[in-house]
């Protein structure tokens, strides 16, 4: 009866150290692609909830935070260390809300942005690309965290190119 139970307990550690490893890889984005993100949005219910969208792990960036999301700098962290990242975020944009997904593509080693308006089933220039240099800049008290938008290199086309202010917080 004795083997049985380490058996039993290796079997229970090793199915541990796979959820852990599954957990880590789904946090850093390892394995998302630009399809993958598509696709999420795309599939999101046109009647989706800001509090829906956080329960499935997006952020919440409406207004000014409190204080620095440490979720989104470890983004940035890695986005810039050129390792795989993911973010998700959500926003009530003149009241309506907006679902963006954000991808480190270490190819081209830029950061590539996804964005939905899932309450009216639109998108907004899918695949937006910015560089992976994040501008913060601190003015009363409220730092804003700017990405640069660049031409996307897999697509080169005459573009407007406008800078998406990631989000805000009191410093």
């Amino acid at each position: 009866m004795g083997k049985k139970r380490i058996y039993v307990a290796l079997c229970l550690i090793a199915l541990a150290m796979l959820g852990i490893c599954f957990f880590y890889l789904k946090k850093t984005g390892w394995g998302m692609t630009g399809d993958k993100a598509w696709n999420e949005l795309l599939n999101l219910d046109k009647n989706v909830t800001v509090e829906q969208l956080e329960a499935k792990g997006y952020i919440n960036v409406t207004g000014c935070l409190d204080e620095e999301n440490e979720t989104i700098s470890e983004f940035i962290d890695n986005a810039g260390n050129r390792r795989p990242a993911v973010l998700r975020l959500t926003s009530n944009e003149n009241d309506d809300l907006c679902a963006k997904i954000l991808l480190y593509d270490k190819d081209y080693n830029i950061i590539q942005m996804w964005t939905m308006y899932p309450n009216r089933q639109q998108a907004a220039a899918p695949g937006k690309c910015f560089s992976t240099d994040v501008v913060s800049s601190d003015k009363d008290g409220v730092v804003t965290v700017t990405l640069k938008n660049i031409q996307n290199p897999t697509v080169p086309t005459e573009e407007i190119l406008q800078d998406e202010m990631l989000y805000k917080w009191k410093n």
